[in-house]
């Protein structure tokens, strides 16, 4: 009758101890020959490397997944030029804001009692009670204050609609998205752009900003505008040799 086998003795400090399968990457005793999640055995080359590493040290070769890391991560890196718009390209709003501010500041500051002493010595005097003028002047006072909010509200919204969209170049295609509440998502195939141009003008050149125009034979966005994005000159040269490219994968020819 045979004997049986001698159980294998392990050091203390080897009990409890695990390792990480070099198949599965699941927890398994550190003295198994055997992975009870994905059935290999433990043995090879893989096995050795494994073994000659501490139970609980990292394999250089083995490359485990970083969970922080998004599924599209290989998506991701085909990204030719992402951006957002420039808050420069509301320069002429925050301008008239600013005008309309100073001149509600000016109604608030110079009372119409004030005014209507300097007035008085020019025009014929008007029996108005004080306080009648004490009334009109709340009312001015409150309008004033109204245009204010209104003007600075305004301006405030438009920047989070501006800040709101984001453009996305990859090589097969033109993605942006827009809206604060209500998100949209829409693209352009590059395959299909026909005619790009670049528009500067003066102060876009001082501010380092342009917007660079596109036409696509698409029927929902014929013409699409990068609206005053930084660094436009690459923008341009990347979509002009994206588009390039694309034709000549898919020999596409554009016709007149």
């Amino acid at each position: 009758m045979p004997k049986p086998a001698e159980p294998t003795y392990l050091p203390q400090r080897l009990r409890h101890r695990t390792k990480p399968c070099p198949y599965c990457a699941e927890e398994i005793r550190y003295e198994a020959i055997k992975c009870r999640f994905c059935g290999e055995f433990l043995h090879g080359d893989r096995a050795q490397t494994r073994t000659r590493f501490g139970p609980s040290d990292p394999d250089p070769d083995f490359e485990e997944a970083d969970p922080d890391l998004p599924d599209e991560q290989a998506e991701d890196d085909d990204v030719l030029w992402y951006g957002r718009p420039s808050v420069f390209a509301l320069t002429g709003a925050a301008i008239k804001t600013g005008v309309l501010v100073a001149i509600c500041w000016a109604v608030l500051k110079y009372r119409v009692t004030q005014v209507a002493v300097f007035v008085d010595a020019y025009l014929p005097k008007v029996n108005i009670p004080a306080q009648r003028l004490t009334q009109v002047e709340a009312w001015i006072d409150l309008g004033a204050l109204a245009f204010i909010a209104a003007a600075l509200s305004v301006l405030l919204w438009n920047i989070l609609s501006l800040k709101s969209i984001y453009y996305e170049v990859t090589p097969d295609r033109i993605e942006w998205s827009r809206g604060i509440f209500d998100r949209r998502v829409d693209n352009i195939d590059m395959f299909r752009v026909i005619d790009l141009k670049l528009r500067r003008s003066l102060w876009d050149c001082l501010l380092g900003i342009g917007t660079v125009q596109l036409t696509a034979k698409d029927e929902s966005d014929p013409h699409f505008d990068f609206i005053k994005v930084h660094g436009c000159r690459d923008l341009y040269d990347v979509i002009k040799e994206a588009g390039l490219e694309a034709d000549r994968t898919r020999n596409v020819i554009h016709v007149e």
